[in-house]
């Protein structure tokens, strides 16, 4: 029997947003909606995303993603495709951990090193 998606939840503060998307089977996964202003898009992601993807199955995530833009045809633009990023990633999460492996190498990729650069985005520091 196939699970379903039975409880969404957010934390967000203004510059970043975590979903934690839970299925019936007790499986979770954790995701993050895009940055900047999340705070507003975890509150369209409850408002207008959740429904969509609540008792659905996370195997077929595609027509779920593909359900949601046709539900939410009257409201397109960024706040509800930066929303449906948050619980794609957190489904992807679910079903990576279900398959025992990292995302990464469940979408097919190979972790490496990656250098990082880090920025404060403030111009008048070194």
């Amino acid at each position: 029997m196939a699970a379903k998606i039975t409880k969404i939840e957010t934390y967000a503060k203004e510059w970043v947003g975590a979903v934690k998307v839970t299925a019936d089977s007790g499986e979770e996964g954790w995701g993050q909606v895009s940055n900047f202003s999340a705070d507003i898009t975890c509150t369209v992601l409850h408002r207008q995303v959740a429904r969509t993807f609540l008792g659905g199955d996370p195997e077929n995530l595609s027509a779920l993603l593909d359900r949601c833009v046709e539900n939410t045809y009257k409201f397109p633009g960024s706040y509800v495709r930066r929303a449906m990023t948050g619980i794609d990633t957190a489904v992807w999460d679910l079903l990576a951990k279900r398959a025992g492996k990292n995302v990464c190498s469940f979408l097919g990729g190979t972790a490496t090193t990656v250098k990082a650069y880090g920025s404060s985005m403030s111009r008048d520091i070194t």
